[in-house]
């Protein structure tokens, strides 16, 4: 099972990596709930958590995880990151410092997501613009 964990993570990654929704829709269960961050109204279902990523990667903007970390346990696992956001139209963007915990069903599927970030996990790189957020506004993202 933990083969199974570490690839719905690594594969997570690197649909991020390369900005292939294709991919990052195929790691979830048909029937998962994805909470990003957590607080914000739950995403359930493939076709809500899909409405998710076109959300994060509207109008030029795309998502690189950094210093990414994985820990491992039975069919969950904690996935650390840097993700770095940028808008490449406007040269724009942030840093966030995410901390995502997943459970995976035995079909390497993953059932249950979670993102614990707040204002305090966002930082501002020196070289792009500032993107101005309220997480009280993404979390209302509707």
């Amino acid at each position: 099972m933990k083969d199974k964990v570490q690839a719905a993570l690594n594969n997570y990654v690197l649909a991020y990596e390369t900005n292939d929704k294709a991919l990052f829709k195929s790691l979830w269960d048909d029937q998962a709930v994805f909470e990003d961050p957590v607080g914000a109204d739950p995403c359930i279902g493939i076709e809500a958590i899909c409405e998710f990523w076109d959300f994060g990667h509207s109008e030029g903007m795309e998502i690189k995880p950094t210093n990414v970390e994985t820990i491992i346990c039975s069919n969950e696992g904690i996935l650390k990151a840097i993700m770095q956001v940028r808008n490449i139209n406007d040269n724009s963007g942030m840093d966030i410092s995410i901390v995502d915990h997943f459970i995976v069903n035995d079909n390497g599927k993953i059932i249950t997501g979670r993102a614990f970030w707040d204002e305090s996990s966002i930082s501002q790189p020196n070289d792009i613009h500032s993107i101005d957020i309220n997480v009280d506004d993404f979390k209302n993202r509707g």
